[in-house]
């Protein structure tokens, strides 16, 4: 045989008020913020005068730089403008695996190390697909500083590219704590 017991919870008015107090103030430190960043990565490619990109492993010597197989690394400039001479705001430092067997995209893990301006000290860790003849959309998994626990997505194209500069154009939307 089963025993139920049935309990009456009394809450008085000045309790009751002092749980909303509360809970409304756990809503207000669990609030998310969200963010646009617009900004211009520069690379000097690899064999130009100051590069910022490299093949470190190279198993296709006869292929300049992709190749299926072959990696790369980067250290590349973060610009408020297109312009080579705009202010830098930061660095690109990452990883560039070429997995297609096409050819035409690459595999990138990079963090966008922020040095200058308002996001200065923090970084967003970026994984995903470029893709050199499109728009490329890679996530926004993890950040520093003021970005801790980011998420979000980015957009970046090729905007210009030279025999020894590649400019790209990233729109960054993230949402952090």
């Amino acid at each position: 045989m089963l025993n139920y017991c049935m309990m009456e919870v009394v809450v008085s008015f000045p309790s009751f008020i002092l749980f909303l107090l509360l809970s409304s103030a756990t809503v207000a430190f669990a609030q998310n913020y969200s963010e646009h960043l617009h900004f211009y990565f520069l690379e000097r490619v690899a064999g130009s005068p100051n590069a910022t990109a490299a093949v470190s492993v190279n198993l296709h010597p006869e292929s300049p730089v992709g190749g299926f197989g072959n990696i790369g690394v980067m250290d590349d400039i973060l610009l408020e403008g297109p312009e080579p001479s705009s202010p830098v705001i930061g660095r690109a430092q990452g990883l560039v695996v070429y997995s297609d067997l096409t050819g035409l995209s690459a595999t990138t893990a990079v963090n966008l190390v922020f040095t200058a301006g308002e996001h200065n000290g923090s970084s967003l860790a970026m994984f995903g697909r470029y893709e050199q003849e499109r728009v490329s959309d890679r996530s926004i998994i993890g950040g520093s500083g003021q970005f801790r626990l980011a998420r979000g997505y980015a957009l970046s194209q090729l905007v210009d590219a030279t025999a020894t500069t590649l400019t790209a154009e990233f729109d960054v939307y993230i949402t952090y704590p």
